[in-house]
């Protein structure tokens, strides 16, 4: 028999369920955390997919860190999900897809020249980071073309390279 975990809510249980069943609602992560901080795991997977779980757990896990009350049951959690994770790994189910972005020719291009300029230069990624009171991650996102970095940023780095940068728009 399940417990009744959602005492404070005005929902009924198949609302809910309903929206534990679509991870894409904006409620799951608020109905998620109360299942999770409140019942057993085979409750919550009858509940919601164990793929649904791993997806949002990053998420659901920030939220349960906030309230006081559910703060103990994150770290038993934190080993359900691992144990799960792996699992779901070996049946071959990715659940850290790597996002697909679109990158413009223009940003690759100025990506392209500020890597070759900074390599050139004989600076690292960390060096120009520092330089710029930035993390290296920062850099890298730059030199990948994965960060639509502002103009202003774009004359800092310059500055830090003692160098111009051209950008060409089509």
């Amino acid at each position: 028999m399940k417990r009744n975990w959602l005492w404070d809510s005005r929902l009924s249980v198949e609302e809910a369920e309903n929206i534990l069943k679509d991870r894409s609602d904006p409620r799951f992560d608020y109905f998620a955390e109360k299942l999770i901080s409140r019942d057993s795991p085979k409750v919550v997977f009858d509940l919601m997919s164990e793929e649904s779980f791993c997806r949002r757990w990053p998420q659901i896990k920030k939220r349960m860190r906030k309230n006081q009350w559910s703060k103990q049951r994150v770290d038993f959690w934190d080993v359900i999900y691992k144990r799960v994770y792996a699992q779901l790994k070996e049946k071959g189910i990715m659940i850290r897809k790597p996002e697909r972005v679109d990158i413009s020719h223009e940003r690759m291009e100025v990506s392209t020249q500020i890597r070759k300029i900074r390599k050139s230069t004989g600076l690292t990624q960390k060096d120009v980071a520092g330089r710029l009171g930035v993390i290296q991650q920062y850099i890298s996102k730059i030199e990948t073309g994965h960060e639509n970095i502002s103009i202003d940023t774009l004359k800092r780095i310059a500055d830090v390279l003692d160098k111009k940068l051209i950008v060409r728009l089509r």
